[in-house]
């Protein structure tokens, strides 16, 4: 034996085994492990270990995406084979599907999973139509996230008595009626996301219910880029958390006594952009117990003049009473910005934390002089220092 051969061979036995320790985990575990993975590769795992096969096919959260197959038909018959395979009997508690189409194969694959009770639903069909009616009436349906999709709903009420979370994403409705149709069939919903929605039909009325749908569980909304917004807006006024994209002013007709966290992004159109902070301050008459108002300003460049602010006859009440933490963020003292930075220091009695992020493109001078000029205006709070970033 050559002695090249004598030190590979030594080497070798030197080696100790690698343990197996992904097996020694308890099926718990290993669950939670698979939940992470897209069903292809988890259905993958089946490779490592007998034992693997068994725990995906009792596998409950299942997220199928079309962009790892060839075709759509490869795709289907993947889909197909794995549904098959599972235990049936189990309820599944998140299904998550994502391709480019909408066939009779997919309406089969949902259609299993909402007979087996699930939970957890998102769809993302890349704007394909969606016949929704065998979906927006299933009792178990904690979550629904839609994305990318036009909704054809002619059925009867929708019925989602369990649903807390629903995620709305490049969604089209034929009329603005459905989704008032869609959110009044939520009697629980505790958190809304709606952006990027558009109405096929904008100009023809609803000829259902004119009572605005009961969201008073209402927790959380984050909504932008809905044209009519307020049509929507006076439907969350139980909201305690919202988020708010503005491109251009609008009036509430409710009152949101619940609500106490705002963060607004402006991006108002030019020839709308001088009227915003002065629509703004109106606005807060709206939230009586506000108490952190969070705005980003999207254009910084276009300047218009102050000539579109005028002090509010009445200071808001938030200001009085309730109003702690406001942040300016992408200031650059322009439209209106410094008066209104001036209104709220001035009239905002408990307020404890006032801070102003500076736009990115300002020089270090520019910085330094807008600095200035806001710590010489008198706070009315004795407590709130100035923070300038």
């Amino acid at each position: 034996m050559s002695r090249r051969l004598r030190q590979r061979r030594q080497l070798q036995l030197s080696i100790p085994e690698e343990e197996d320790r992904i097996s020694a985990l308890p099926d718990s575990l290993v669950h939670h492990i698979l939940s992470f993975l897209p069903s292809k590769d988890a259905t993958a795992t089946t490779v490592l270990s007998k034992r693997w096969k068994p725990l995906w096919l009792l596998e409950l959260i299942i997220h199928f995406n079309h962009q790892p197959f060839p075709d759509t038909f490869t795709f289907s018959n993947f889909v197909d084979s794995a549904m098959a395979n599972q235990d049936n009997t189990q309820p599944i508690l998140s299904f998550h599907i994502k391709c480019h189409y909408y066939n009779s194969d997919i309406h089969k694959f949902v259609s299993n999973a909402i007979q087996r009770r699930v939970q957890n639903l998102t769809f993302d069909l890349s704007r394909s139509d969606f016949p929704t009616a065998f979906i927006l009436r299933t009792e178990t349906l904690c979550v629904l996230k839609l994305k990318r999709i036009t909704l054809n709903y002619e059925g009867p009420l929708v019925d989602l008595p369990s649903l807390k979370i629903l995620h709305l994403e490049s969604v089209c409705f034929t009329y603005y009626g459905h989704i008032r149709k869609l959110l009044s069939g939520c009697p629980i919903l505790q958190e809304l996301e709606a952006n990027d929605l558009t109405i096929k039909i904008p100009c023809r009325v609803f000829l259902g219910s004119s009572q605005p749908p009961s969201l008073s569980n209402l927790v959380r909304a984050n909504i932008s880029n809905i044209c009519p917004m307020h049509n929507l807006l006076d439907r969350l006024r139980n909201a305690q958390h919202m988020r708010l994209l503005a491109k251009y002013s609008y009036e509430l007709h409710s009152v949101f006594h619940n609500l106490t966290h705002l963060e607004l992004r402006l991006d108002f159109m030019h020839n709308r952009g001088m009227l915003k902070w002065s629509w703004l301050i109106k606005l807060l008459q709206n939230f009586p117990l506000l108490q952190t108002l969070i705005i980003e300003e999207v254009d910084t460049v276009h300047n218009f003049g102050a000539g579109g602010w005028t002090d509010p006859e009445i200071v808001p009440e938030c200001l009085l009473s309730h109003l702690t933490t406001c942040s300016l963020r992408s200031y650059s003292r322009i439209n209106c910005e410094l008066q209104f930075a001036k209104y709220i220091m001035q009239n905002s009695r408990v307020l404890s934390i006032m801070k102003i992020q500076s736009a990115k493109f300002l020089d270090t001078n520019t910085k330094i002089q807008m600095s200035l000029e806001l710590s010489s205006f008198p706070m009315n709070s004795t407590t709130c220092p100035l923070l300038f970033i």
